[in-house]
């Protein structure tokens, strides 16, 4: 956000894009960054819905897009709503499997279709704590 208090979406998307330079190389941020035409509001929020609840990038997503923190917040709770949903009669069995998070970016469709819900639900509240820790206005 600028000192005059105005919002530039492509602005702080290019904020985030340096201070989260790994980003670059995953084709939703790519195609973003690279975009000629003006992004929309609604582009953004659909892929920061799901990176919102990467333990590396909740805060400086936080930090850049605080006019939209609410709208990225309502789609990373619509996924994991939406989630559960899909998978209340699936009683598959959660798989221990150590990885390296720094590769995955998709957060809620990784640990998904690996079946390890229980990880999910710990980083959407390391999440969720981290906002309203930046952003009680969330609770509002």
């Amino acid at each position: 956000m600028a000192m005059d208090g105005s919002f530039s979406l492509q602005f702080s998307l290019q904020r985030f894009l340096d201070r989260c330079p790994e980003l670059r190389s995953f084709p939703q941020f790519d195609s973003l960054a690279n975009e000629r035409d003006i992004v929309t509001e609604e582009e953004v929020v659909k892929v920061l819905g799901e990176v919102f609840l990467h333990p590396n990038y909740t805060i400086p997503l936080m930090g850049c897009f605080r006019p939209i923190a609410r709208k990225i917040v309502d789609k990373a709770v619509g996924l994991l709503w939406h989630l559960g949903k899909s998978n209340a009669n699936d009683m598959s069995v959660e798989v221990e499997e150590e990885e390296d998070l720094n590769e995955v970016v998709l957060v809620i469709e990784h640990y998904n279709q690996a079946g390890r819900r229980l990880d999910l639900h710990e980083l959407a509240c390391l999440a969720f704590c981290r906002a309203l820790d930046l952003a009680p206005f969330l609770l509002g």
